[in-house]
């Protein structure tokens, strides 16, 4: 609270500050967005949508390091600035990020991450123009730091954050198309190759885990899956994944018994050499996650087994995605804005009781 209170002592002075930057139409943006993989390709609608809208303007996006691949090589964006989390604490923290900011001398600033740090360096940097989007549930301290910022527009429950969003763009007459966009690198050709993943788009991907334990299949689904498939289906079958998925990959290889038919991709591509993988491939099957979202960015089939997630607020909007969903009482327990990474159950039921034969209904429709 400490923080609010200093904020609205000195805000007189930052307002004045603020006001006596020139007028002009913007010519340098800064479009925040700080979350994980799958919320920043979801976020590249606004990037392509500032661009159209001020063509000639310099954009940059503050990002978290992980998702520096996607947006790097994207024309839209002109200047990549990764700023990790752990960065902004305390008050040194805070204002060396507000610092950062105001070193960029931005004329309009759009949020869409909004933290306490986030908000705070924003105001205080004195961005003569700032939008922000407004999580669901608003504490008071967020409430207070709120009424300080130029235009609002708060997300609310079962709404999709895309929507909110555009209602937040609107104000300022911008059009938001929910078409996404990633940077892709030639490289991702070679690493198919050497993994054995042809071009003529026969084999399915499955993604191995998630960030979020809370959504992820499961070794034993995942050997159910994978048996099911090579059953199924004449290609091969890539588990996709990272580094830290590779034992997982080793154990469903080992446990499936076909290491000819099924390849081991875990931790072997870079982000932005994917899109090479995923536009070979004829299915891809997922959780809620960013290696679904990427699917999707590149219209491949997908089927999304959902979990947890609210999938009114933010799901794979192209027109070949099929989602799988079960509804136990506390279905959803996971928002945009609200994202717990533990089973108040115990027993995960919304992942759980999904079967092989719902994959597999879902998989054969989207792929009629």
């Amino acid at each position: 609270m400490i923080y609010i209170l200093l904020t609205y002592l000195l805000w007189p002075w930052l307002w004045l500050a603020k006001r006596l930057r020139p007028q002009r139409a913007p010519q340098r943006i800064l479009l925040l967005q700080t979350a994980k993989i799958g919320d920043m390709l979801c976020s590249t609608p606004v990037i392509l949508a500032l661009k159209q809208h001020y063509p000639a303007a310099e954009l940059t996006v503050l990002h978290a390091p992980v998702t520096g691949k996607i947006i790097a090589g994207m024309s839209e964006v002109d200047v990549c600035l990764p700023v990790r989390a752990d960065s902004w604490r305390g008050w040194a923290g805070k204002w060396q990020l507000a610092r950062l900011i105001r070193r960029g001398r931005y004329d309009l600033a759009v949020n869409l991450s909004p933290s306490l740090p986030l908000l705070l360096a924003l105001i205080w940097a004195g961005v003569p123009l700032t939008l922000s989007l407004l999580p669901t549930r608003l504490g008071k301290t967020l409430s207070l730091l709120a009424r300080l910022l130029d235009v609002t527009a708060r997300h609310q429950r079962g709404e999709l954050v895309l929507d909110t969003v555009a209602r937040l763009l609107q104000t300022q007459g911008i059009t938001l198309d929910y078409r996404k966009k990633m940077a892709t690198a030639a490289s991702g050709t070679g690493v198919c190759e050497r993994l054995g993943i042809t071009p003529d788009q026969s084999a399915i991907g499955v993604a191995i885990s998630s960030a979020n334990k809370l959504k992820e299949l499961g070794e034993d689904t995942l050997v159910a899956l994978t048996q099911r498939l090579l059953a199924r289906y004449p290609g091969s079958v890539v588990l996709i994944g990272g580094p830290e998925d590779n034992t997982i990959a080793a154990n469903v290889i080992a446990r499936v018994g076909a290491a000819g038919r099924v390849i081991n991709s875990a931790g072997c591509f870079q982000l932005d050499e994917l899109p090479a993988l995923m536009q070979r491939l004829k299915l891809f099957i997922g959780v809620d996650s960013g290696l679904t979202y990427l699917a999707d960015t590149f219209d491949v089939p997908v089927v999304v087994v959902v979990g947890p997630m609210d999938c009114r607020e933010q799901r794979p909007l192209g027109t070949r995605v099929r989602l799988v969903i079960k509804k136990p009482a506390c279905y959803p327990c996971v928002s945009i804005f609200d994202t717990p990474y533990f089973c108040k159950t115990g027993d995960r039921a919304c992942i759980t009781s999904v079967t092989i034969d719902d994959i597999f209904i879902a998989a054969k429709d989207v792929l009629r």
